[in-house]
């Protein structure tokens, strides 16, 4: 049997499952957003506790969980933001393409689409991988 974690509701959630709509999406993001920012503002608080520059393991984990929520706080303001001019612009497409959005999005596919996208318009993806990295050794060197 599967246990729920404190707080954490089983999924499914509610079945059958509701139909999303770009509404929906832009909800789920918004509630998302304001969810990672307060979390963020927690976290940043925790992460000024320790002095600059330690080292310890327990500073480490409080400025990266700050800078996690602060990522998905961002990620889902601008998703939110996207779906909702897309509403504007095409609203007889919006719920479909919010929906097409929500699966790729769901399925892990990003890493290899965001090469094959690249490479679509004329970047090379080894190139620019290569010049972040030869960018972060010149920024190690002493």
């Amino acid at each position: 049997m599967t246990e729920s974690m404190e707080g954490q509701e089983m999924l499914p959630g509610r079945w059958p499952e509701p139909v999303l709509t770009c509404d929906l999406i832009i909800a789920r993001e918004l509630t998302d957003a304001l969810s990672h920012q307060e979390r963020f503002s927690g976290a940043l608080s925790a992460s000024m506790e320790f002095p600059v520059g330690d080292k310890s393991d327990a500073a480490m984990a409080a400025k990266y969980k700050m800078s996690m929520y602060l990522q998905a706080y961002i990620a889902s303001a601008a998703i939110s933001d996207l779906l909702r001019k897309i509403q504007g612009l095409a609203p007889g497409l919006a719920d479909q393409i919010a929906r097409e959005f929500n699966d790729l999005h769901e399925s892990g596919e990003q890493g290899e689409l965001i090469w094959e996208w690249a490479a679509e318009r004329g970047l090379d993806p080894a190139d620019i991988i290569n010049t972040v990295k030869h960018g972060l050794a010149q920024e190690e060197t002493p």
